[in-house]
């Protein structure tokens, strides 16, 4: 009984699976492969080779794209130096033709070189075009204007303040705070540079406008670093910040004496340091007192020195709208001085003595009535200069007194008194109009006036 009921249900199993197999579709099979374990992972690795290989190509193309636009800028660079802007002009185009719907930083690059190249051609004889100059560094600021790559914003923040200098003064000022609010909590190492060179040329702008605002923005500056070790080296930036607020804390009248500790305790190693820090005292000092001696002994001390990088300009503007006369010539003889010394050019005001005693000291009397700058110092000294050596030649040409003799006794005659042998020199040399034949007109006195705008004068 046992044996029939085994074999019945055996080939009722086995009718089942058969059933099964035969009514099975080929889409379940291929729906059961699809889900195997094997299957999944040749899915997933041919994607992964897909994406490999696309980024490769991209690489490829964009390795042979900066290669050719390496190229390019090469050559364009050529035309610039065979002054062939034209020429030039073209290449920088078809490169921001071709770099302009890259992504790849490297060959956005290339686009904001290109740029700024096509801005600086339009800024300089003879393609003079600020319009053109404007529209090529607004180029580089669309198209950086929302990257955070750290490269494309400091080439960002140099196209704005190229593209500055080409604005009136206060659209000027609005551009430099946009750049310092945009920017102001980038906590990138030379952003930040950038930012506090930024604020120093806005300081420099103000400066003869708002000398107080131009201080109060250095302050901003320096107070990143007074706090630090004595030993710490300031950038060349934030030294000059510290001395150009001692100078304008003497044009505003304001207390140097913090900046002047600051000086002293960083920049001790600089070479600039005590001469700039004398110079700006004698000036200071000679608001109320003589800086003679200082100044021949600041001469002595520092005979070399030729102020780099120092303008004199701002204290200059500063003597010559001084209202009281005796103080603003005593200020203004020692700026001159520092300016000469700068120049190197021979002082002729840093000793009173010598200036009182001048043989031409008469020609200096109005000297600062006129605005103080550094073109008005070199001009005056040209002037006097020339006086002075036609002085000196006159003195050296003068004639002996044998000479003037030989020269007075006609030939084959003797002269009889001194007053024939030595005329007087303080008599006039000039005929007397109004004797007949004394003045004849000069037949190109018209010419003459025409070219030089002056008539001849007939007794020279």
């Amino acid at each position: 009984m046992k044996k029939p009921l085994i074999l019945i249900t055996t080939m009722v199993i086995l009718i089942t699976l058969w059933l099964k197999f035969v009514n099975t579709s080929p889409s379940n099979n291929e729906e059961i492969i699809k889900k195997t374990p094997k299957d999944k992972i040749i899915t997933k690795d041919t994607t992964t080779i897909k994406t490999q290989i696309d980024t490769q190509k991209t690489t490829i193309s964009d390795n042979a794209l900066d290669d050719e636009i390496r190229k390019l800028l090469k050559k364009a660079e050529n035309f610039l130096q065979e002054s062939k802007d034209e020429e030039a002009l073209k290449i920088y185009d078809l490169i921001l033709e071709k770099a302009s719907i890259s992504t790849d930083v490297k060959i956005l690059k290339h686009f904001a070189a290109a740029c700024m190249s096509k801005g600086y051609i339009y800024q300089i004889y003879p393609n003079i075009d600020n319009d053109a100059a404007l529209e090529a560094y607004t180029m580089i600021i669309n198209k950086f204007d929302k990257s955070n790559d750290i490269e494309l914003i400091q080439l960002y923040i140099d196209a704005k303040i190229q593209l500055s200098y080409l604005l009136p003064n206060d659209e000027k000022i609005e551009a430099y705070n946009e750049l310092l609010s945009k920017f102001e909590n980038n906590i990138d190492i030379d952003v930040q540079k950038k930012l506090e060179s930024l604020l120093i040329t806005k300081s420099f702008q103000l400066m003869g406008e708002n000398d107080e605002e131009a201080m109060r923005i250095l302050d901003k500056v320096i107070e990143k670093y007074q706090d630090k070790d004595d030993s710490t080296n300031l950038p060349e930036n934030i030294q000059f910040s510290i001395l150009n607020n001692i100078e304008l804390a003497l044009i505003t009248n304001n207390d140097s004496d913090g900046y002047v500790e600051l000086a002293k305790k960083f920049m001790s190693n600089s070479p600039d340091t005590e001469p700039l820090l004398t110079m700006l005292e004698i000036i200071k000092n000679s608001q109320d007192l003589n800086q003679d001696e200082a100044l021949e002994t600041w001469k002595e001390e520092h005979s070399d020195y030729r102020f780099p990088d120092w303008s004199f300009q701002e204290v200059e503007r500063w003597a010559y709208k001084i209202e009281d006369k005796e103080t603003k010539d005593r200020v203004s003889k020692y700026i001159n001085a520092f300016v000469n010394q700068k120049y190197n050019i021979p002082d002729k005001y840093s000793n009173i003595n010598e200036y009182d005693s001048h043989p031409k000291s008469q020609n200096h009397a109005d000297v600062y009535d006129v605005p103080y700058t550094q073109e008005t110092s070199q001009e005056v000294y040209n002037t006097n200069n020339q006086i002075d050596d036609q002085v000196e030649e006159d003195i050296d040409n003068e004639p002996t007194e044998d000479e003037v003799y030989q020269n007075d006794v006609a030939e084959g005659e003797v002269n009889n008194t001194a007053e024939e042998a030595y005329p007087d020199t303080y008599e006039s040399s000039e005929p007397d109009i109004y004797e007949p034949g004394a003045y004849e007109p000069d037949p190109y006195a018209e010419e003459i006036y025409e070219a030089t705008g002056e008539y001849p004068n007939p007794y020279e």
